[in-house]
């Protein structure tokens, strides 16, 4: 929970730091704060501790923009995919388990963004690498030969893992007034390679994101 509050903050003290920008209409910084909806687009048949609900999804970004439509810069964002109950049955290695994970992720990419033409709606795109950690935690009971819960044997599990990682979107920015302000909608895909636990090992992680949001400028 405490790692969650600080990205909350470091994400919106992103927004906060392009504030000045807004006194200063030919300003070439762009900076942007979106919150929405974050899923685990992968299939059930082979996750190992099954595919949550979904969760909230939340990202900044400060871009330098080198004309009205092209911009770089970077990205600061957190996911939180829910959480889903598992069961992994009893081997003659180890005991099953039966319990709840949850994941979610941290993400850092350097971020590009291409808008459309001029005007009060503008369509855009957005591309991004970088790194992304993801965390999974899992709670519940360890299972005996039989299926039924070992007495007085709960488990706690923790862990967290870096990778690489990219996503690629786009959305529309709209203006309601000629002021410095706009809004936007997006969807986005991320894929964390090599990130995602299952029956033969580990593979690739495919994560959708719809989103809503400001733009400073």
């Amino acid at each position: 929970m405490r790692r969650t509050a600080v990205v909350l903050a470091v994400i919106f003290g992103l927004a906060l730091g392009a504030v000045p920008a807004l006194a200063q209409a030919t300003s070439p910084w762009m900076g942007t704060v979106y919150a929405g909806y974050s899923k685990i687009m992968e299939s059930e048949d082979k996750a190992v501790y099954g595919v949550p609900g979904g969760g909230l999804a939340l990202h900044g970004n400060v871009f330098r923009m080198f004309d009205p439509v092209i911009g770089v810069g970077a990205e600061l964002g957190y996911q939180h995919y829910g959480e889903q109950a598992y069961e992994i049955p009893w081997t003659s290695l180890e005991p099953g388990e039966k319990g709840d994970a949850g994941f979610s992720s941290v993400h850092l990419t350097a971020q590009a963004i291409a808008r459309g033409t001029r005007g009060k709606v503008r369509p855009f795109g957005t591309l991004g690498l970088g790194f992304y950690s993801l965390r999974l935690t899992a709670s519940g009971l360890l299972l005996g030969p039989d299926g039924e819960p070992i007495p007085a044997n709960n488990y706690e599990y923790e862990d967290s893992e870096g990778k690489f990682g990219m996503n690629l979107g786009g959305g529309v920015q709209f203006k309601l007034s000629e002021s410095s302000v706009s809004f936007g909608v997006e969807a986005r895909w991320h894929a964390i390679f090599d990130a995602w636990p299952t029956a033969e090992g580990t593979a690739g992680l495919d994560i959708m994101t719809l989103m809503a949001g400001v733009h400073f400028k």
